[in-house]
Parts: structure tokens; C-alpha cells; sequence
């Protein structure tokens, strides 16, 4: 009845607030500290990071081989087969574009010709921009002329060139080659020792306080890896079909337009663009007219859309759920840190960070920053609004959604889940006292203003509800909205109070002489004197109904019923068929014998079934 509550009421000191504002710039500092690390360290985390990517992606075949031929041989396999593909697709591409390239120097004057047709073509408005823009220039060469210095004679004198000078133009290829060779021999030992780097890995975290399954770690690279190879199988898909189109159209070179597009995809947003220009200047410069370059556009925008729209959702499903907005602000970042490979592999290191985030608690941050744009329930701009301490905003939502939708789902679907997400983010640390305040009094006057808008017909004879609190029980807003619904169905319903002692809750039921007495208890430290409650009330009337509610009542059930409570409810619904029970059964007590119910105490039974059932 009470367990969606999980406020507390230790207030905030001093120390708690700087370790609050602590938390909140921990984030921001540790982004700041690991950006510096990863541009200074480039030379070096660039080929780990290859490496890292490389292995979760073929991790699984790597599990899958050493079935058959033992962890040395397939992580061999593996290496093999990636430095096959990667020679493979280098010696390609540096022999076709050596090829278009010669191809398209021969039609220099084909290019020539559309582009002084494009220089006639120009509007009239675009050219007066363009002598405007001139005119300007001109007038300020003329303003500041630059200095005419006599010509000078100069003789050429040998210069001995040294030896690093000779080497410069090598020492790029000798980079490169090394930097392969250690990404090669980094890829091998993390497939060859998957296992213990992971065991390392946990024993790591433990020492720093982090907790991490290694059932955590299993599947989140099994979902990166996952991930990435259907997104892999996709662009392959989508770079066999453009490269299809490609030969169709009659554009030379058509494999090659297919692996670029193949490539070019992994670049988000961007990448699809690119693969489509590249073949568009060739069929430029090649055909005459426009026709064919804009059917390659065309038919490139509409595969990708294609693939985009219906492929990934229907192969890949969710993913990972990673924004869009996120993703493109990745592929930013990793630019400006690494350059062209960084963007290359923004897909894939942005994909491992949110699922790193998901499943280690201290990175939780980048799962927040990183996710998926979903649409937020009404609850939350509920708990946003009292969040940015906006209490009217707030009561106008949940009074629109309880206007469309009635009263008991705005408080199952605003009210509630508001309180539960309150209650997790307070044991975390991450609301403030003043918060938790703010929004369990604007709720507790919410919900009895929620309650007033609903007529409220009287059962008659009328059935006397009590809402008892606990003694020492804080959590009370989950009882207020079962009282309200109560109220609604025509129940009298009342509310006690809050600190209320044993002797006044004693006092205050045999004044009111109620039907039932509902009493919430969550926390455990109230237990005790729960049983004390519920024995005293018993000792003044054997034929009040005593019913419990609340996380605490569920644990101790057995030792409240045997202290004398007639059933114990696990929620408001449970507590709501019990009253419909006893009005049903009072209801037939005071019949005669033979006469049939009222229609609307049959209607009261039937709805009570139904809602048992």
C-alpha cells in the first residue's frame, strides 16, 4: 500500500551537500581529465583502441574456433583472417582509385564544358553577389597597397642535404607499419588471454569498490559484439547494393563505389553522404548531362533510407539504445581528438561506452548522456517539474492527465512512479533534502485536491474506513491515495494523522467505530510496535477489520496475522477488493431470505469478481 514510497527524513548536513555538489562534478572533471589523456596519449591508445574494438567484434568467433582447434590456433585464425581482409581491401582501393583517377583525366573537357554551362546558368542575383564581393576586394588592395621591393638577383648554392632530411618522407610509412604491426600483435594477445584479462579486470574493480558481475561483463560484450557485427552485415549489404547500382548505371569501377560505401557507413550520418558524392563527381565528369548524377544521389539516399528505416530495425532491433544526437556529437569528439580514424570509429567506441555505462555503476553518467531518445511517460515531466521546483507546473500535469484519464491511473501512472523514482534517487544521493521536501508536500496537497474533483456517491448503509499509521512509520502518501479511491467508490475514509501514539490510534477508533482499520507499515523499525498496535486494537473490538499494508507488512506477515490482523495486502488493489467483499457480504446478511440483491450491489459484485480474477 505504502511500499512505492521510499522517502527518508534524515535531512541533509553540511558535508552531504558538498558531497552532493562532489558528485554531480565528478563527471565533468573526470571528462575533461580523460579527454586530455586520450589527445596527448593518441600515439599510443589509437592502436588499442583499434585492438580492443577488433577483438569484442570477433570475440565470438574466437569462442566459436576454439571448440575445434584450442585458443592458440584460433586467435591465430582470427588474426589471419583480419590482416587478409585489411590487405585485401588496401590493395583494392589504392588500385581502383589509381584507375578512376586516370579515367577521369581523360575527359577534361567534358568537365570543362559543364562548368562554363554552370557559369552561364548563374542567376542574375548570385552574379551581382559575386561583383560585389570583388569590388570590395579591389577597393581595399587599393587602400593598402603592399610594398614594391627592388628585385633582388639570387644564386643558387647547393645546399648538402642531411640525413633526417633525406628520411622525412619515410618516416610516415615506417609509423605506419609499426603502428599495423603492434595493432596485429595486440589483437592476438587480447583474443589469446579474453579470459584472464577479464578475471583481472573484475579483481580491479573490486579493489576499487565497483561492483561488477562477471555475468555483467559477458554480456555486455556480447552485446557490443553483437551489435557491431549486424551493423557490420548491414553496410555490407548496403555497399553490395550500391555497388549493384553502381554497374547498372554504367559507372566504371563499380566494386569500388560498393566497399566504399561499405566503409564509408560506419561514419554515422556523414558516411552515407560521402559514399554517395564520390561516384556522383565521377559520373559528373564522365556523362554528359545530369541525369546520371542525379540517379546515383537518388539511388544512394534511398538505400541508405532503406537500410536505416527498416533494415537495422527489424535485424538489430533496439541495440543498444544509443541517441542519435549522441551518436553525432561522438563522431564530432573522436574527430577532433584522433582526426579521420577517430570518426571511423566513433560507431563503434560510442556503442562500447553506453553499454559500459549500462553495467558498471560509477559510469552510469555515460549511459545517461548516451541514450536513446525515448518518449518519456507523464511522470516524468511531473518529476522534472518539482524537480526545477515548479509545484504549480507540476499540479497542472497530473490534473490534465487525471481530467483525460481518471483518478485512479493518474495515480498509478504519475503520481506513484514519481515517488518510486523520488525514493531511488534520494537513497542514491542525487536529490536534496529541500527536493524531497518539495515534492512529498506538493504531492500530499495533490493528492487530496485530485480527490475533490470526483462526485463521490455514499454507499448506504456507508462502510467506515480508518487510515492508521504506523507508530514511527514516515511513509503515508501511498495510504492517502488508497483513502481517496475509497472515498470515490463512496466508502467513508479517514485519515488519523501523522505521529499519532498508540493510545490517541486506540482513542481515535473507538470514537469513530470504524468498519476497518488499515495501518501502513514499510519500514522495519516499526514493526515491533505494529504488533503492539494491532494487539491493542484487537483487545477493543473483535469485529473491526484490521488489514496491512507495506514492504515490512509482506515480510512479517505470518506474526501480524497471528497477532490479530485479518489479511495483509501486497497492494491498494487487494485492500479495494476487500472492502467490495465486505460490502457484498453485509449486503446479502441483511436481506430476507429469498429477495434478491439491488442491481447495484450486483453490479458492485460482479466488478469485484472481475477485478479478483
Amino acid at each position: 500500500m505504502a511500499e512505492i514510497e521510499k522517502q527518508t527524513e534524515q535531512p541533509y548536513g553540511e558535508s552531504e551537500d558538498r558531497f552532493a555538489l562532489l558528485s554531480v562534478a565528478a563527471p565533468v572533471c573526470a571528462l575533461i581529465i580523460t579527454t586530455g589523456a586520450l589527445y596527448l596519449g593518441r600515439s599510443v591508445l589509437f592502436p588499442l583502441t583499434i585492438a580492443l574494438i577488433l577483438s569484442v567484434v570477433f570475440s565470438p568467433v574466437a569462442t566459436r574456433l576454439e571448440r575445434y582447434f584450442g585458443r592458440l590456433i584460433s586467435a591465430a585464425l582470427v588474426v589471419l583472417l583480419v590482416i587478409g581482409a585489411i590487405a585485401a581491401i588496401g590493395y583494392f582501393l589504392t588500385i581502383e582509385l589509381t584507375n578512376v583517377a586516370d579515367q577521369v583525366s581523360g575527359y577534361s573537357d567534358n568537365i570543362g564544358n559543364k562548368l562554363a554551362a554552370l557559369e552561364k546558368n548563374t542567376p542574375p542575383w548570385f552574379q551581382h553577389i559575386k561583383d560585389a564581393v570583388s569590388d570590395v576586394q579591389r577597393r581595399m588592395a587599393s587602400t593598402n597597397p603592399a610594398p614594391r621591393q627592388p628585385p633582388r638577383e639570387v644564386m643558387a648554392i647547393p645546399v648538402p642535404t642531411s640525413l633526417s632530411d633525406s628520411l622525412r618522407p619515410v618516416v610516415p610509412i615506417v609509423d605506419g607499419m609499426l603502428k599495423t604491426l603492434l595493432i596485429i600483435m595486440l589483437l592476438f594477445f587480447l583474443l589469446y588471454s579474453r579470459k584472464d584479462l577479464r578475471d583481472r579486470f573484475v579483481r580491479l574493480a573490486a579493489r576499487g569498490r565497483i561492483p561488477i558481475a562477471a555475468q555483467a561483463i559477458e554480456t555486455a560484450g556480447y552485446t557490443v559484439g553483437r551489435y557491431l557485427l549486424l551493423f557490420s552485415l548491414i553496410n555490407l549489404a548496403y555497399g553490395i547494393a550500391a555497388g549493384t547500382v553502381a554497374w547498372f548505371l554504367g559507372l566504371p569501377s563499380a566494386p569500388l563505389w560498393g566497399l566504399l560505401a561499405f566503409l564509408l557507413r560506419f561514419i554515422p550520418y556523414v558516411g552515407a553522404i560521402s559514399s554517395a558524392l564520390l561516384p556522383a563527381l565521377v559520373a559528373f565528369a564522365l556523362f554528359p548531362g545530369w541525369s546520371k548524377t542525379l540517379e546515383i544521389l537518388g539511388a544512394f539516399v534511398i538505400i541508405d533510407q532503406a537500410a536505416a528505416q527498416f533494415a537495422e530495425p527489424f535485424i538489430i532491433g533496439r541495440g543498444i539504445d544509443v541517441s542519435p544526437v549522441a551518436l553525432l556529437i561522438s563522431a564530432m569528439y573522436w574527430y577532433w581528438l584522433w582526426g579521420i580514424p577517430g570518426l571511423l570509429l566513433s560507431t563503434p567506441l560510442t556503442a562500447c561506452l553506453k553499454v559500459a555505462g549500462d553495467f558498471i555503476p560509477p559510469l552510469g553518467f555515460l549511459s545517461i548522456l548516451l541514450g536513446a531518445d525515448r518518449a518519456l511517460d507523464d511522470y516524468h515531466d511531473f518529476y522534472r517539474l518539482l524537480l526545477e521546483l515548479n509545484p504549480s507546473g507540476a499540479r497542472e500535469v497530473a490534473i490534465r492527465y487525471c481530467d483525460e484519464n481518471g483518478l485512479e491511473r493518474t495515480f498509478d501512472d504519475v503520481i506513484a512512479p514519481a515517488l518510486v523514482l523520488m525514493g531511488d534517487e534520494r537513497a542514491d544521493g542525487h536529490i536534496s533534502d529541500e527536493n524531497q521536501r518539495l515534492i512529498i508536500d506538493t504531492t500530499h496537497q495533490l493528492i487530496a485536491e485530485l480527490g475533490n474533483r470526483f462526485i463521490k456517491s455514499r454507499i448506504a448503509p456507508s462502510v467506515r474506513v480508518l487510515g492508521v499509521l504506523a507508530p514511527g512509520e514516515l511513509h503515508f502518501l501511498g495510504l492517502l491515495m488508497l483513502l481517496e479511491l475509497l472515498r470515490k467508490e463512496g466508502v467513508v475514509a479517514t485519515f488519523t494523522g501523522e505521529n499519532k501514539s498508540p493510545d490517541e490510534i486506540c482513542d481515535l477508533v473507538k470514537r469513530f467505530t470504524p468498519d476497518f482499520v488499515f495501518i501502513s507499515c514499510v519500514t522495519a523499525d516499526c514493526l515491533p510496535a505494529t504488533l503492539e498496535l494491532v494487539a491493542a486494537l484487537r483487545s477493543i473490538s473483535s469485529r473491526v477489520t484490521i488489514v496491512a499494508g507495506g514492504e515490512a507488512a509482506l515480510h512479517q506477515s505470518t506474526e501480524l496475522i497471528n497477532a490479530g490482523c485479518s489479511q495483509i495486502c501486497a497492494n491498494p488493489n487487494e485492500a479495494r477488493r476487500a472492502v467490495r467483499r465486505f460490502i457484498l457480504q453485509r449486503a446479502k446478511s441483511r436481506l430476507p431470505f429469498g429477495v434478491l440483491l439491488p442491481r447495484r450491489y450486483a453490479r458492485a459484485a460482479l466488478s469485484a469478481t472481475e477485478k479478483a480474477k
